[in-house]
């Protein structure tokens, strides 16, 4: 605890205050982010962006056990598994796979959506398994 009316030490940095949040790009911006936007900027049109951010998450889950079963079978060492699975976010970014939605809320059918996720056993799907 510093005492009063000390002062600081040299060289000493102020504390960050936490970062203000990015801005939602436009619609625009996002129905051009990549090859694949359009399909994911439908998705959130007529789906949801719930169920979306659910499924692109549990594909973006699958994939990584993909690649870490991949590089398990054919004793890959892990900084290159780590650099496999950057290079896959680094492309599903540029594809347009990971838009960030921010206007369409609950979509047309987002109710309707939410329940056959959550129905169908989805999120307990798991490579390991298959």
């Amino acid at each position: 605890k510093p005492k009063p009316g000390a002062k600081p030490k040299p060289g000493a940095k102020p504390k960050p205050g936490a970062k203000a949040k990015a801005p939602v790009p436009t619609e625009e911006e996002q129905w051009s982010a990549g090859l694949f936007a359009p399909v994911v900027v439908f998705g959130y049109f007529w789906f949801g962006e719930q169920f979306v951010s659910k499924t692109r998450g549990k594909g973006i889950g699958l994939h990584s056990q993909i690649i870490n079963a991949f590089c398990e079978t054919f004793a890959i060492p892990s900084r290159k598994r780590q650099g496999f699975i950057k290079t896959a976010k680094k492309t599903g970014h540029d594809l347009g796979f990971l838009v960030p939605g921010g206007w369409w809320g609950n979509g047309l059918f987002g109710e309707q959506a939410m329940e056959w996720y959550k129905t169908s056993g989805i999120d307990r799907w798991d490579v390991s398994k298959w």
